[in-house]
């Protein structure tokens, strides 16, 4: 399966689009508040918190408004996420001024990236429905992943390019402006498709969707296996990025090499998903384990210390053995039914959140108390064990009868 037959539907190639719009707009606007705050108040734990302040609403985001993709038209739910992401970035971009509090940039940061899991929830549980082949859905989950990667390391060093040309509050503008594009393009190119389930506003419904969503998670062995699998491995999966800035000062380098460290496990990572999403369903399967393996081999070599420039490779073929995360989120997508798919990859998406938030912290930790250095190592170990848990205990029989139905209707 190639890039160019998924991008041939038009309805995908409306979403593509959009994604990259909305996901640039978000990276530039995510510099442009942090320098902001720097600027004004100074302080670097400040600047930093407006990243943790536009995470903490995915994190919670994504389990209790998922549910809302299976109540509503999952069309409508993006489209009112872009119009109000719009409206809240402008809203920040007409107070960023000097005399305004920080906490009412905040809180509308806040009730901005509320809308982003819901956007999220919507637009993965959308790709099933306009693919339609397993084959297709796995080789588009994986060109979706890919660019949402690609999309963190360009729209960072486009959004300080952006910033030292102009102001943060034309980088917000046009933020805002992303968000209107995407919406324009979605209206156009994504048909309307009633919900799976009938539309409710009751809150006591929603939690009770998402209670079933949990049970209906853990129950399958075939889909427990694979988010668990993806919860477990996400301290391995930050660790490099987590201290790279830091593994770079440790040695005499300049800042500019933590930043290739960084970027070197992003564009690995994007390579890896659209090769791994061109594979069979069943390679891909096969491949899950192994390439949980070979994501923390090259980390292992970190111990050492070698010169940056061999990290670099090693970290970038780190990257490009992330891609067991595409079938992990493929096959979590296909094995659950379309009433019920929504609040399902919520769930998943918010526990992948929250493990890989404190991945990054513990990495932090463990590199504070010894170096930037063994603290890889430790997460590399940790990952092994990881593996070596789900190599024996995983459900390969029920597996097995899950590929079958979908390659039975893989046509």
């Amino acid at each position: 399966m190639t890039v160019r037959q998924v991008l041939g539907v038009r309805e995908f190639r409306g979403m593509v689009i959009a994604q990259i719009a909305s996901q640039a707009g978000d990276q530039i606007a995510s510099v442009a508040l942090a320098l902001l705050v720097l600027n004004q108040t100074g302080s670097p734990l400040l600047a930093a918190g407006t990243f943790a302040v536009s995470f903490v609403p995915s994190l919670l985001g994504s389990a209790l408004l998922a549910p809302l993709a299976d109540r509503f038209s999952r069309r409508s739910l993006m489209l009112g996420a872009d119009i109000g992401r719009a409206i809240t970035v402008a809203l920040i971009a007409l107070l960023a001024v000097p005399g305004t509090p920080l906490w009412v940039l905040f809180a509308l940061l806040f009730v901005s990236e509320l809308f982003t899991p819901m956007f999220d929830s919507a637009r993965m549980a959308s790709i099933p429905d306009v693919l339609g082949t397993p084959s297709y859905v796995a080789a588009g989950t994986g060109l979706s992943r890919a660019l949402n990667l690609i999309n963190q390391a360009v729209g960072l060093f486009v959004g300080g390019l952006i910033v030292q040309l102009t102001s943060p509050r034309v980088a917000l503008f046009l933020d805002a402006l992303s968000f209107i594009i995407s919406f324009a393009v979605l209206a156009v190119t994504l048909r309307e498709r009633p919900s799976p389930l009938e539309s409710t506003p009751s809150i006591k419904v929603l939690f009770a969707d998402l209670t079933e969503g949990w049970t209906m998670l853990m129950r399958d062995p075939s889909r427990r296996a694979f988010v668990l699998l993806g919860w477990a491995l996400a301290a391995p999966l930050v660790a490099p990025e987590a201290v790279a800035l830091a593994y770079s000062k440790d040695n005499g380098e300049v800042d500019g090499w933590g930043g290739a460290l960084m970027a070197g496990v992003v564009v690995g990572a994007a390579i890896g998903s659209v090769l791994i999403g061109r594979r069979a369903l069943r390679v891909q399967l096969d491949l899950v384990l192994p390439l949980a393996v070979l994501m923390c081999l090259p980390l292992l070599v970190t111990g050492i210390e070698p010169p940056i420039p061999i990290v670099l490779v090693l970290w970038s073929l780190c990257g490009a053995a992330q891609a067991f995360l595409i079938p992990v989120m493929t096959f979590t997508t296909l094995l659950t039914p379309n009433e019920a798919r929504g609040r399902v990859v919520g769930i998943a998406a918010a526990g992948f959140a929250l493990f890989t938030t404190l991945g990054y912290l513990a990495t932090g930790w463990v590199a504070t108390l010894t170096s930037p250095a063994f603290a890889v190592v430790v997460m590399a170990v940790l990952g092994l064990a990881v593996a070596a848990i789900a190599y024996l205990l995983w459900p390969a029989a029920s597996l097995r009868a899950d590929i079958r139905r979908l390659e039975a209707v893989d046509v």
